[in-house]
C-alpha cells in the first residue's frame, strides 16, 4: 500500500516528477493527495489521513 502526499507548488520535486514517482510505485493500492503550498506546507489535516491510512494498513 502507498499513500503519496504531493504540494502542488512543491520547490523540490516538481509536478511532473511527483506524478512519476507516484506512478512508479508498481503496488495496486495507492492513493495520492495533492494539497496546493510549497514542500513544508502540507495542511495539518493529513496527519488524520496518515494515521487513519497506517491505521488501516497495520492495525
Amino acid at each position: 500500500p502507498l499513500m503519496f502526499v504531493l504540494q502542488w507548488e512543491d520547490e523540490l520535486m516538481t509536478r511532473e516528477q511527483g506524478l512519476a514517482l507516484f506512478n512508479a510505485f508498481g503496488s495496486t493500492e495507492k492513493t495520492m493527495h495533492i494539497n496546493p503550498g510549497r514542500h513544508v506546507e502540507i495542511p495539518t489535516h493529513e496527519r488524520d489521513s496518515w494515521l487513519a491510512f497506517w491505521k488501516r494498513h497495520l492495525g
